[in-house]
């Protein structure tokens, strides 16, 4: 690959690099900076490139050949990558090898922060969880505390949530008011492994198997019924918060009211395991339904029995949906339930061409100072555009691609592996993206 001058290089061209594709071929252009994205799809290169119409080289990726990922990270400046998190700690060692810049949009991994020692040899700055949420939730809630500890309160309780859902006038027939935004196998396999918080002064966990069952409604202002569950290990955060006090830390995923109800019954069935190898004899949607229920007759009582509690219409309304019991054709061969189970809903949530997304994220903090209780309700809203430029490409592209251009430029350049948890780079970010629509409104009680 020849390039003549300092680049910036998206690895990644999936559902989420729409936004940062076009503001970052933008922002190169005029400032006569290379800008490369390098996916291993050619579809997905050319429906940006088609959508987009923007001035960029594309890079065909192959898994066979890791030479070619090398090559792109050698000629970068900066690279982000917006590949599945599996290849994220391939493309860090890459990075470090060649002494180059790293942005995603990812969590750390313990596997990343091995990594640290060797990042702050060499000086670079690797940047993580720097989308959505993670990203826009950790610095927006930074900028309220800020603010907060300001007028000397003490928070008492935080509790932020985050949920990429459909605009409801472009959810159609779907009981479950809920189509694909992002990565989908990360949908599938959401809230594996335990969530931790801290709930009125007691710690508590609960397992994935529970998980969906635990589901709460979310009070918010506007006119849908939503729930949230909570999200993974809220703990791990509580420290960097500053909010060790706090009686209450959750962090947690928003819904539309309902889902998780249903969701729990494929957990309970094992639809969405990813560990255990299915047989081969599995050929039709049909064959799959029965391998987890064992009956040759799918009723509601049926099903009612095989998980052991019964369900309500509305539950099952969303199971018969997904056409389970059909003799529908599998066209690929796969491995694991999780798999199977995410090429059905591949075709059952597709979100379609005109159809509008819609990310909403919503911060409760309550407080106390002396004798007085205060509650502020942060909240963020964001309509897509269509199927490509959704709000989710747009929240999770552009905080990213923004703090690709700081780190290039050298606005903001740090030593080691960070989230932005800093001030220094918050107050930087969260400016540009009020500019682009990215905003919070704010409520005190």
């Amino acid at each position: 690959m020849s390039l003549n001058k300092e680049s910036i290089v998206l690895l990644g061209a999936g559902k989420s690099a729409a936004y940062a594709i076009k503001y970052l071929s933008n922002w190169c252009f005029k400032q006569d900076v290379d800008f490369v994205v390098a996916d291993v799809s050619i579809i997905a290169l050319d429906k940006v490139t088609e959508m987009t119409k923007a001035p960029y080289k594309a890079i065909l990726l192959k898994e066979n050949q890791p030479e070619i990922l090398e090559d792109v990270i050698q000629h970068a400046t900066v690279v982000i990558s917006m590949l599945p998190v599996a290849f994220h700690f391939t493309v860090a060692l890459v990075c470090i090898k060649y002494s180059k810049h790293l942005l995603t949009a990812s969590y750390i991994s313990p596997e990343l922060k091995t990594l640290e020692v060797e990042v702050n040899k060499k000086s670079l700055t690797f940047l993580f969880e720097c989308g959505l949420d993670p990203g826009i939730d950790h610095m927006s809630a930074f900028a309220l505390l800020d603010r907060i500890r300001e007028k000397g309160e003490q928070v008492s309780s935080f509790i932020s949530s985050t949920g990429g859902l459909v605009d409801p006038a472009c959810e159609g027939n779907n009981p479950w008011q809920y189509k694909f935004t992002w990565n989908p196998r990360n949908v599938v396999l959401a809230g594996k492994g335990t969530a931790m918080f801290k709930e009125d002064g007691v710690m508590k966990e609960i397992s994935y198997a529970t998980l969906f069952s635990s589901a709460r409604p979310l009070a918010w202002s506007g006119k849908e019924a939503l729930e949230f569950y909570p999200n993974r290990d809220s703990l791990t955060y509580q420290t960097l918060y500053a909010l060790d006090d706090a009686d209450t830390f959750i962090r947690g995923t928003i819904r539309r009211s309902g889902y998780s109800e249903a969701w729990h019954v494929l957990v309970c069935l094992g639809m969405t395991d990813d560990d255990q190898a299915l047989p081969s004899s599995i050929q039709t949607h049909r064959d799959f339904l029965r391998y987890f229920t064992g009956n040759k007759f799918f009723s509601k009582e049926s099903l009612e029995e095989k998980i052991g509690f019964n369900i309500s219409s509305a539950v099952w309304s969303k199971i018969t949906y997904l056409s389970l019991d059909t003799d529908d054709l599998f066209t690929t061969r796969f491995n694991t339930a999780a798999q199977y189970l995410q090429s059905i809903l591949e075709v059952k949530w597709v979100l379609e061409k005109e159809d509008k997304d819609w990310v909403l994220m919503q911060h409760c903090i309550k407080t106390v100072k002396g004798n007085k209780h205060k509650e502020y309700i942060s909240t963020l809203s964001v309509k897509g555009e269509n199927q490509l430029f959704t709000a989710m490409s747009k929240t999770v592209g552009l905080p990213l691609a923004m703090a690709a251009v700081l780190v290039f430029t050298g606005q903001w350049r740090k030593s080691g592996i960070y989230i932005p948890s800093d001030p220094s780079l918050y107050n930087l970010l969260l400016p540009q993206l009020e500019k682009e629509g990215i905003t919070f409104d704010e409520e005190e009680y």
